[in-house]
């Protein structure tokens, strides 16, 4: 089981933040005097970064001058909001207890800006030293699914891909994994459901966080 790691998604999969993300774009789409979203829509308008989300809210006719602003805009507000409903999802710190004990490497990676993912580990899962590598979007490093960060976090690890679980909640992450040639583990429980997850190549479907340690400790 060591000679094994886990590369978890962050949003829909260790964290639920969808109600805090929903808010953010609410108020900025309000100030732009734009049309608003109901939460169930954003299940659909994440999973690829800020700028899809963006892409995804405002109208398709939008320019790209308006775009940009209500780019930064949402990063402005989405940094200054208190994120009262942004929680770990039930059975997560369970799972991580687990990996921990166990010696499990692991590592998150996230279409969210890079300064937002490094947030969010680090308030909710400080104690978990083996995390040990943490990224989100950068600049110089193509998103999800692209597989060059998977890949760069498998070397940093010093873990064969083809030994690695790559955990989320979307098609996005399930193609991450197979680009990457890592196994495609698909969470019940995140923002889109498992006929998305199944249709873009998940291996395994789990209805629980603990069910992933037990993924681990049968393969």
């Amino acid at each position: 089981m060591n000679n094994n790691a886990l590369i978890f998604d962050l949003d829909g999969t260790l964290i639920n933040s969808l109600e805090d993300i929903a808010i953010c774009s609410n108020i900025v789409l309000k100030e732009f005097n734009l049309p608003e979203h109901p939460l169930e829509n954003y299940k659909y308008f994440v999973g690829g970064g800020a700028e899809v989300l963006v892409n995804n809210a405002i109208p398709k006719d939008s320019t790209k001058e308006l775009n940009e602003r209500v780019l930064e805009r949402f990063k402005e507000v989405y940094d200054s909001e208190l994120h009262l409903n942004t929680k770990p999802y039930d059975g997560v710190y369970e799972l991580l207890d687990l990996l921990h004990n166990n010696n499990i490497k692991v590592a998150v990676l996230s279409n969210k800006p890079h300064e937002f993912t490094i947030k969010y580990v680090d308030e909710f899962f400080p104690k978990y030293t083996n995390i040990l590598e943490v990224h989100g979007s950068k600049k110089d490093t193509p998103k999800k699914p692209n597989p060059l960060a998977a890949i760069q976090i498998a070397n940093a690890l010093k873990i064969e891909c083809e030994n690695i679980y790559f955990v989320g909640d979307s098609d996005v992450d399930m193609q991450t994994a197979k680009n990457s040639n890592m196994k495609a583990v698909g969470v019940s429980w995140g923002f889109r459901g498992p006929k998305e997850l199944i249709e873009n190549g998940a291996d395994h479907i789990v209805e629980t966080p603990v069910d992933i340690f037990n993924l681990l400790k049968s393969s």
